[in-house]
């Protein structure tokens, strides 16, 4: 067997998920010369042998090697269990124990020995790094996409701490885009959904800058020229920049305008209630409904973000307001679709001035007006069919929620469809791990250092460039220029200007991502072996002052190891769920 095929499966251990970062390693070659060597970081998508050439293979193969050899390789791959689907685990070293705790007296009725992770292999504890982006961290990308799914669909339907009456609630599926800041490449089609020219015109546009504005191609997917301006000396990169630096306040002020509609259309109607209040005394007038919201965050082709909500009207009890319960019948989804537009099309914010001057008094940004932001003109807002027997598939996912093809939005009679509520939950959180990849760019956070490699002449780069320019420092004071409303475009730059959170909601739409992972853990917990001897009202608790160590695999043979097992896991994972799937 060459090195070339052979492949390393180190046990038959399900551990859940890995790939590695690697560190430089001393090599010895057959003539006794000492080199160093620090080889590739793996895809984050799997590693095996083929994706590694000449002495990176040697030294994977060597690294695993020499870990599967070791005594203490049975615990050291059951303290990595915990972390190894993940790209970049976090090392922690330190001291700890296990108490077990009573939830009713709060106080310690068993205290375990103390431990120390200098008896661990490595002499560190693995902890996945938990991040969301599945471009950096597939495995726990997933664990955040099923958290994601859960939460939504748990405000849609009920449980998870939401009451079920919730599926009956009024609810619709709005997306908001952002306008445009220049031409770009779009796919077109005709009225039979067949591919159309991208901008035909009769005659030469000529541009400013001597470029045509016309173009004769129809556009495929994975066309690499999709969102991409046709002239880039005309787009209008600092607009864009600042579009995506500072849409949330847009967004924000986008929520509390659909709820002064909302305030202005119950009392122009009489539908208020008159209640008492009880710190004052006096009698208010209330109106008796409420918009809840999740939303997501996308980033188009163009690297531009636009938002996926999910909205729903919800009652509000007199006594209570933090009880959710049904409103009343002149919420409809009718009302909330027009309030939704009408909040859309009306909500306008201009952006603080920003004037900048360099120590000579060099004027390096001039905006004494600031950036007007408003939404773009496509606007889409669909009712939510809450209740419904269709399991959630990828194809029921882009039947139902692909904007581009007319077709599937509406049935054999030309009405329009109602969507099942798995699948928006399942769309909202496919998008929730997703970042700037749909732009073509993807990096770690940029600084001074790096600024110049990524601020390129292509299009991101110049969206990067854009961002960078307009957060300089110039002659402000450093609180002052931290302080301001532009200087996350520096921060967030790496996300093209975009720092907002990818997924949000409202606080009583539904559950909170603390209580499903605590979930978790508790469950984790009372199926621990040591957890047989626990009493009622008893929990296993870890007690201890851990440090950071490091981040990453030790080596490429770890990883690699790691990755074996995960991917094992994965497999039997899968199998599992589609044998449930297929027996009943």
């Amino acid at each position: 067997m060459t090195d070339s095929t052979v492949t390393i499966t180190p046990d038959t251990t399900p551990v859940a998920g890995a790939v590695a970062v690697v560190e430089t390693i001393r090599i010895v070659d057959e003539t006794g010369a000492v080199w160093l060597h620090t080889p590739p970081r793996p895809r984050p998508d799997g590693m095996d042998l083929t994706d590694l050439r000449g002495a990176d293979k040697h030294v994977a193969v060597t690294t695993a090697m020499a870990r599967g050899a070791s005594p203490d390789y049975g615990q050291w791959l059951s303290r990595v269990r915990s972390a190894a689907g993940c790209t970049n685990p976090v090392r922690l070293a330190g001291k700890f124990r296990t108490a077990t705790v009573n939830t009713t007296r709060g106080e310690v009725t068993n205290d375990g020995p103390e431990r120390s992770t200098a008896d661990m292999p490595d002499g560190v504890i693995y902890k996945a790094c938990g991040n969301r982006r599945a471009s950096v961290c597939p495995s726990c990308s997933e664990i955040y996409r099923a958290d994601a799914y859960q939460l939504v669909l748990a405000g849609m339907r009920g449980g998870k701490g939401v009451p079920e009456t919730v599926s009956g609630h009024p609810a619709v599926f709005a997306t908001v885009t952002a306008p445009g800041f220049g031409i770009v490449h779009t796919p077109r089609t005709n009225k039979k959904g067949q591919p159309a020219l991208c901008r035909a015109r009769r005659t030469p546009e000529i541009c400013p800058h001597g470029i045509d504005m016309r173009c004769m191609t129809r556009h495929c997917e994975g066309d690499e020229r999709l969102g991409r301006p046709l002239c880039p000396d005309c787009y209008d990169y600092d607009h864009h920049a600042v579009w995506n630096g500072l849409v949330g306040e847009l967004l924000r002020r986008t929520t509390m305008k659909a709820n002064r509609e909302l305030g202005k259309w119950a009392r122009r109607h009489g539908l208020t209630q008159q209640v008492v209040n009880p710190n004052t005394g006096k009698v208010e007038s209330k109106v008796p409904v409420r918009i809840s919201f999740g939303k997501v965050a996308e980033f188009q082709r163009r690297g531009l973000v636009h938002f996926h909500i999910l909205a729903r009207f919800d009652g509000i009890h007199p006594l209570d307001p933090d009880v959710v319960v049904p409103p009343p019948e002149w919420a409809t989804v009718f009302l909330l679709k027009w309030i939704l537009e009408r909040a859309v099309a009306d909500t306008t914010w201009r952006t603080p001035p920003l004037v900048v001057h360099g120590r000579r008094g060099r004027l390096l940004v001039d905006r004494p007006d600031g950036w007007l932001l408003r939404w773009g003109n496509q606007v889409d807002v669909r009712p939510v069919r809450l209740r419904g027997e269709d399991k959630l598939t990828g194809e029921r996912v882009v039947d139902e929620l692909d904007h581009t093809d007319q077709a599937n939005q509406t049935d054999k009679h030309g009405r329009r469809r109602l969507l099942s509520g798995p699948a928006v939950a399942g769309y909202l959180a496919k998008y929730a791990t997703k970042a700037t990849e749909a732009a073509g760019h993807t990096s770690r956070k940029i600084t001074e250092e790096s600024i110049d490699f990524y601020a390129n002449n292509t299009h991101p780069g110049r969206i990067i460039e854009a961002c960078w320019r307009l957060s300089q420092k110039g002659r402000q004071p450093a609180d002052e220029w931290r302080g301001g409303w532009y200087y996350a475009l520096r921060r967030w730059a790496h996300m093209l200007g975009y720092g907002g959170h990818f997924f949000s909601k409202s606080r009583r739409y539904s559950t909170t991502f603390k209580r499903l992972r605590q979930a978790r853990v508790d469950y984790r917990r009372a199926h621990h072996e040591s957890s047989e001897h626990l009493e009622e009202n008893e929990v296993l608790e870890v007690i201890g002052e851990l440090v950071f160590a490091g981040s990453g695999w030790h080596t490429t043979g770890d990883a690699m190891l790691a990755n074996t097992a995960a991917a094992m896991a994965r497999e039997q994972r899968q199998t599992g769920r589609l044998e449930i799937a297929t027996s009943g």
